[in-house]
């Protein structure tokens, strides 16, 4: 089901023609939106649960829309906000994430800036509530655990894991890692989404800083964070664990089988930091495997 607070958010950056356009779409239609996508010179683009297509009767993204657009995801101060421009996206409100590409703006061989945005991409966060039931009651309901979920981009790995953290702080501590925004969608320092009583939010942290502090300030049973991977990660999830709490974390791969190829992954599941593994596929379970039989074997 699409979140009517991300729906809305996502209209909020379009211009009136687009949105026009959207609004005599059948309820149907607009409820499979997962992202709205525009390019420049090409017709507007919506990426639904069946695939792709255009946007019925609406003319080419000229500069000017993406300007507009991009204006707006950026709050009007799209020059003072370098880091989220080079690093190709801005979340908006309600966790509503904006990815953008164009030319990028080089110093030594580093990007300093990105000009001539020529694409945008709005992905339409998702809140359904109750989809990680089945993987909570399996893995984490009876004591915490740690779970790894997998996906191909747009699988729904934050949906679930966003679901999750509400049941997870439902029942124990949990410190929720949310670097890009997205999961708690936080305004005013009050999240928009359902993330659990027990959750503290660290939002806009870099993830190292925050689990560390998390761990030394908050006493958290369960950190959750989104999309790992790097090496930096191998050392903090690491000293996360040593310090004796759980850890739900999603990163990118197309089949259980691909943890082995992934050498910061594959390391984190030789050291035992996962209990569970889960691969989705069109926000829907597609296998589960245990990965550490003497934890798990009491559940």
């Amino acid at each position: 089901m699409l979140s009517k607070k991300g729906l809305m958010s996502a209209l909020k950056l379009l211009p009136e023609h687009i949105i026009q356009k959207l609004e005599v779409l059948p309820e149907e239609k607009i409820s499979q939106i997962r992202e709205i996508r525009l390019r420049t010179g090409r017709p507007p683009t919506l990426t639904c649960v069946e695939g792709a297509e255009k946007i019925p009767d609406c003319p080419e993204v000229t500069k000017e829309d993406i300007a507009e657009t991009a204006a707006r995801a950026f709050r009007n101060s799209i020059h003072s906000s370098t880091d989220r421009l080079c690093a190709g996206y801005v979340t908006y409100e309600n966790g509503c994430r904006v990815g953008l590409s164009g030319t990028a703006c080089r110093e030594n061989g580093k990007i300093v800036s990105i000009k001539q945005i020529s694409s945008l991409c709005i992905r339409i966060p998702r809140e359904i509530i109750g989809c990680s039931e089945d993987i909570f009651q399996s893995c984490l309901s009876e004591r915490p655990a740690s779970l790894l979920i997998c996906g191909a981009p747009s699988s729904g790995k934050t949906t679930y894991l966003r679901d999750l953290t509400r049941l997870c702080g439902g029942r124990y501590r949990t410190a929720l890692i949310d670097e890009r925004g997205e999961l708690a969608g936080i305004s005013f320092g009050i999240p928009t989404n359902d993330v659990g009583l027990l959750t503290d939010i660290f939002d806009d942290y870099p993830r190292k800083e925050a689990i560390e502090t998390a761990v030394r300030a908050m006493s958290p049973q369960m950190i959750v964070c989104d999309e790992i991977g790097s090496a930096e990660d191998v050392q903090t999830l690491g000293y996360a664990i040593r310090s004796g709490v759980s850890l739900i974390a999603t990163c990118h791969c197309g089949d259980l089988e691909d943890l082995a190829n992934k050498p910061n992954i594959s390391e984190l599941i030789k050291t035992q930091i996962f209990d569970y593994a889960v691969l989705l596929e069109n926000c829907k379970v597609k296998q589960m495997r245990v990965l550490r039989e003497e934890k798990c074997s009491g559940l």
